[in-house]
C-alpha cells in the first residue's frame, strides 16, 4: 500500500510540475486542482502529502493577494516537494535494504 500511493504522489508530482513552465500561474488551473483534491482526500493520514497540499494552497493564496510572485511560489513549492521525495525515496531504499538483510 505504501509503496502504491508513493508512486503515485511521485507521478503526480512529476507530471505536474513539468507540464507547467517556470513562471506559469497554475494555482487556477482546473486539473492541477482537482488531482490535489483527490490525491488529498485519498492519503488524510500522509501529512507530508497534506503539509504540500496545504503549503500549495497557501502559496496560491499569497500569489492572488500579490504578496508572492509566481516564480517565487514555485521555488517555495519546489524546494518542499523536492524534500518530501527525497525523504520517501530513502525511506523506500532503507526498507528494501532491510527486506534483503
Amino acid at each position: 500500500m505504501f509503496i502504491r500511493v508513493f508512486i503515485s504522489v511521485l507521478i503526480v508530482f512529476f507530471s505536474a510540475t513539468s507540464s507547467f513552465s517556470e513562471t506559469e500561474n497554475y494555482c487556477h488551473d482546473e486539473e492541477a486542482v482537482e488531482e490535489w483534491e483527490v490525491l488529498a482526500k485519498k492519503s488524510p493520514n500522509d501529512l507530508e502529502l497534506q503539509r504540500l497540499h496545504a503549503l500549495r494552497l497557501g502559496i496560491c493564496e499569497k500569489i492572488e493577494a500579490g504578496s508572492l510572485m509566481v516564480g517565487q511560489g514555485i521555488e517555495l513549492f519546489e524546494k518542499e516537494r523536492q524534500a518530501v521525495v527525497n525523504k520517501r525515496f530513502e525511506e523506500n531504499r532503507e526498507k528494501k535494504k532491510s527486506l534483503v538483510q
